[in-house]
């Protein structure tokens, strides 16, 4: 057994404490959320499930309006948090009239 492999068995059987684990968790679990969900990035000033939302747009383009379940449905292949974000995420796309042609009954701005 090589020496570095007696290291990474050591590592596997050493014992840590639960606080620790957390507060080192909480720390990745957050940074991921803060640079991979919340923030728009600087080159397009779209968050992840936005540019998800107009990949999904751009495969499902025939020329006419689509259903907003259905392009819920096809945005959940590639985004795995859940229909509800992917709502509201397009609803604020729409609401702004910037990349999505939208028709019917869309929210009002302030709400």
């Amino acid at each position: 057994m090589s020496e570095q492999e007696k290291k990474n068995e050591e590592k596997l059987h050493e014992s840590k404490h639960v606080e620790s684990m957390y507060k080192d968790w909480f720390l990745d679990y957050a940074s991921y959320v803060i640079l991979e969900r919340a923030v728009p990035a600087v080159e397009d000033g779209l968050k992840p499930v936005q540019r998800r939302i107009l990949h999904a747009m751009k495969e499902m383009d025939d020329g006419r309006f689509n259903k907003v379940a259905n392009i819920i449905g096809q945005t959940m292949q590639y985004h795995p948090h859940g229909d509800a974000s992917i709502g509201d995420a397009m609803v604020n796309l729409g609401q702004k009239d910037l990349l999505i042609e939208t028709q019917g009954n869309w929210g009002d701005v302030r709400t």
